[in-house]
């Protein structure tokens, strides 16, 4: 019974999160994506950033009465860790009730971006973790170099930032290439095939690549939409359409389905009581 009210994160991660990622870029409008992205990167940046702060502080002050040996660097990792959140439940709500696209391209953007600001936040920390224990272990007194930690988490995000975004836009490109040069006219089945694993290879390629596989994937159906399918043929163009669509709304249903069934697998049977 265990086993089907829960599955691991590396399933919600790798098999239900990027069908939902991909459709959210594959249908989103280029242009107030683009108008709102400077304010969307500050949101993701400043916001996880403090987040991650008042996580850690807050932990840190409430430790010595839950009886917690921990470090504030390593709460500081924590806090990165569960700051980064892809509000799905929210944008499903936001799709369904048609609310300001303002708000909708904010809230989406930020929660996409924010990936990739909480990957670099989290590694930043662990790496100071580590340092400190290995300083602590060889006792020779020494501290660590806070601007150099800093410069250095700085480049790690541009890069990872950069590499994730590209690596989306390169695929998105290549595939719009692929499909020009190859001719699929007779075998409309296999040109689907195709289409649809732009769901997944997006995502494997920037985890392998120790990337954001959300922005990647997020990017990849932006520039799908724009630059692949003029060259797919009309009748794929629109089942490749419907297939996006069912798989995000059937990975949604799932998700929905696991966070309200898990909480009567957290209290166990027999927790409730009328009367």
């Amino acid at each position: 019974v265990d086993s089907l009210l829960s599955f691991s994160p590396s399933a919600f991660f790798v098999i239900l999160l990027p069908p939902i990622i991909f459709n959210g870029g594959y249908h989103v409008h280029g242009h107030l994506f683009a108008r709102h992205l400077s304010k969307v990167v500050l949101y993701a940046c400043v916001g996880t950033t403090v987040c991650t702060v008042v996580v850690a502080t807050l932990l840190y002050l409430v430790s010595p009465l839950l009886r917690l040996d921990v470090s504030f660097l390593e709460l500081l990792a924590f806090g990165a860790l569960i700051s980064a959140t892809d509000p799905v439940s929210t944008l499903a709500v936001f799709g369904q009730k048609q609310v300001d696209p303002h708000l909708f391209y904010l809230v989406f953007g930020e929660s996409m971006i924010n990936d990739a600001v909480g990957l670099v936040l989290f590694e930043a920390f662990a790496h100071l973790v580590e340092e400190e224990q290995q300083m602590a272990n060889n006792g020779d007194g020494s501290s660590l170099n806070v601007g150099e930690e800093v410069a250095q988490f700085f480049v790690d995000f541009v890069l990872g930032f950069v590499g994730s975004l590209s690596l989306g836009t390169v695929f998105a490109i290549f595939f719009a290439l692929f499909l020009k040069v190859v001719d699929f006219r007779h075998t409309p089945l296999l040109e689907l095939c195709c289409t649809v694993t732009l769901l997944y290879l997006p995502f494997c390629l920037a985890e392998l690549c120790h990337l954001s596989g959300i922005v990647a994937t997020l990017f990849t159906g932006i520039f799908a939409r724009r630059y692949a399918e003029p060259n797919l043929s009309a009748a794929t163009a629109a089942n490749a359409d419907t297939v996006f669509r069912l798989t995000a709304h059937l990975t949604e249903t799932i998700i929905f389905l696991e966070l309200g069934l898990s909480v009567a697998s957290l209290v166990g049977a027999g927790a409730f009581h009328v009367g």
